[in-house]
């Protein structure tokens, strides 16, 4: 957990330095920099170099107990580090996106980008649900339901229609919500769970989660990707509908879990 929390600080700006000296004062303040400079690992001839850009950043101060010969630093509660951090984050990018916009690009941004963990996954389809305007369809599972679910609820309360294909029986109805009839054998044949976001029908994320946890994910403005994933979506919704109202002659003609009409390469079947 500490060394998660450390990486999350120079993520958002501090040296490595920086990061260990005020998880060290806040394990244990007012304390001197000797102190902060033994727990923390920091050598001495770098210590009060740290200190004094915490101090410029107001990210520490000197203690009110302090002594001359002896200054005692303390933290700034991390509760108002975030609150900082957030403000400063928001300031810069709100100052940054007129100056980018007034580029012009050579190309249509149309790149298909790799999302290289969980967690850029998550960030990712939770920013283009809250950015939403007019629609989402979104086909997932109950483990990718649960992280994103309370923005898609955020989303309808903002009059946003969405589309949920939900792959097991959904414990919550979120816009127009869909049952998948056969998860379990979509589950066993592609080995682990699917899960595909459009919104307004200009971004796309698409991931592929395996049995063990593992998975490929992509996000595009692509207009062909987007097109594609949009389809399948529909697609599922147009199936999901069908089945509903007509199981039983289905079941009849093509088998348990429909394993006929699944079976793409024989039209007779």
């Amino acid at each position: 957990m500490l060394d998660k929390a450390l990486d999350l600080l120079q993520q958002l700006g501090f040296t490595a330095n920086e990061s260990k000296a005020y998880i060290a004062l806040l394990e244990a303040q007012p304390s001197g920099a000797y102190d902060i400079g033994k727990r923390s690992g920091i050598p001495s001839s770098k210590i009060y170099e740290t200190l004094n850009k915490l101090l410029r950043k107001g990210i520490v101060r000197l203690s009110d107990s302090n002594v001359a010969d002896k200054p005692l630093y303390v933290a700034l509660p991390p509760d108002a580090l975030t609150d900082q951090l957030n403000q400063q984050i928001k300031h810069r990018t709100q100052a940054l996106l007129p100056l980018l916009s007034t580029l012009k690009s050579s190309q249509e941004p149309d790149f298909i980008w790799p999302l290289a963990n969980h967690d850029d996954l998550v960030e990712k389809a939770v920013g283009l649900v809250q950015s939403a305007q007019n629609t989402i369809l979104i086909s997932c599972w109950k483990e990718e339901l649960s992280w994103i679910k309370a923005d898609l609820v955020a989303a309808e309360a903002q009059n946003v229609l969405i589309a949920l294909v939900h792959f097991g029986t959904p414990e919550v109805s979120i816009g127009a919500t869909y049952h998948h009839p056969v998860e379990q054998t979509l589950y066993a044949e592609k080995g682990g769970r699917g899960f595909t976001l459009v919104v307004d029908g200009e971004a796309v994320v698409i991931a592929s989660i395996s049995e063990s946890e593992k998975f490929d994910a992509s996000w595009s403005r692509n207009k062909a990707f987007v097109t594609v994933a949009e389809d399948y979506v529909k697609h599922d919704v147009y199936i999901t509908k069908v089945t509903r109202f007509l199981d039983e002659p289905l079941v009849a003609r093509f088998g348990a879990d429909y394993e006929q009409l699944r079976n793409i390469f024989e039209s007779e079947a």
